[in-house]
């Protein structure tokens, strides 16, 4: 018997993937953060955070991500008006 305010759902690794491919959240902060910038690459860490059924899920990275600076499409925009120029 689920009582009067109903059954009580368990989040799992694949309700929340459901939850986040059908956008079924009212709410989504996306964050990365820079741990260490390395010679030829980034350290990051990817988190969100989501509001469902007035919940707050956190999902985070377990380990840091390493990405290559040639991975990375870096432009000049100057005063932000126009592109001036590819930064080689």
């Amino acid at each position: 018997m689920a009582g009067f305010l109903g059954t009580k759902e368990v989040l799992t690794r694949e309700r929340v993937k459901e939850i986040l491919r059908n956008k079924e959240y009212s709410y989504l902060e996306e964050k990365v953060s820079i741990l260490e910038v390395r010679d030829d690459s980034l350290v990051v860490r990817i988190s969100f955070l989501i509001e469902y059924h007035k919940q707050m899920i956190a999902i985070e990275e377990k380990e840091p991500i390493v990405i290559a600076f040639k991975d990375f499409k870096v432009e000049d925009w100057g005063g932000g008006i126009r592109k001036e120029a590819d930064i080689e």
